[in-house]
């Protein structure tokens, strides 16, 4: 069910409202990332497996188990809102 957010919830973990979303974009790519390398690495596993056939290797299993995964922005606010994500500035 989608839940309408108040910007006040953003401020009380960033400066101001941008910052926050920039962190929490930044982190969803980040996660993004980690899924990626995770069904590459199953979808390797699979090709690389002697029991599995070239014909028989259905690739739509590894599509709709990358479908299972939450979204990288839902990770990402919910760390944000619980105070897990920091903002450093690099000089």
């Amino acid at each position: 069910m989608i839940q309408t957010l108040p910007l006040e919830s953003l401020e009380q973990n960033a400066d101001n409202v941008y910052e926050a979303i920039i962190m929490v974009s930044r982190r969803a790519r980040q996660i993004n990332e980690l899924q990626k390398q995770v069904m590459d690495k199953a979808t390797e596993a699979m090709n690389n497996s002697e029991t599995f056939d070239d014909e028989g290797v259905n690739h739509e299993v590894v599509d709709h188990q990358y479908l299972k995964l939450p979204k990288p922005t839902s990770i990402a606010l919910q760390e944000f809102l619980q105070s897990k994500l920091t903002c450093e500035y690099i000089d």
